[in-house]
């Protein structure tokens, strides 16, 4: 038979912080070491421990940033659809023209920012050999 536990939402927050740290540290487990067998590769040839240890930052934050856009890409794509609607529409040309050229600002800074955290995120990946 099943028992029925009754926590309090302290221990809720408690229990679901622990969680995401631990699946964190499971995820980054043997960055560490990757990164102290790189730095060790850098010194020996003069590029040094901070290049590595820096770029493995880097990556980390890429990575975080490519799971936060997610949400972003499709809106990315609605704005192309919205964009379609409003070139079909009726409304005043004036007004058409400027809510399409600011749809094509918003969805041409997102794939700016989206092309420079790959091109951060390649750096980042990038190891001696």
């Amino acid at each position: 038979m099943k028992k029925i536990v009754k926590i309090t939402e302290q221990d809720l927050a408690r229990i679901v912080k622990k969680t995401i740290e631990e699946q964190e540290m499971e995820e980054g487990l043997f960055d560490g070491v990757k990164d102290a067998y790189q730095g060790l590769k850098g010194v020996w040839r003069g590029e040094g421990y901070d290049y590595y240890k820096y770029t493995s930052s880097l990556r980390n934050i890429a990575k975080k940033l490519k799971k936060l856009d997610e949400p972003n890409h499709k809106t990315m794509i609605e704005l192309n659809s919205l964009k379609s609607k409003v070139g079909a529409s009726k409304m005043d040309q004036t007004k058409k023209q400027n809510l399409v050229d600011t749809i094509d600002k918003a969805i041409q800074y997102f794939n700016a920012y989206a092309g420079l955290i790959d091109k951060i995120d390649q750096i980042a990946s990038t190891k001696l050999s």
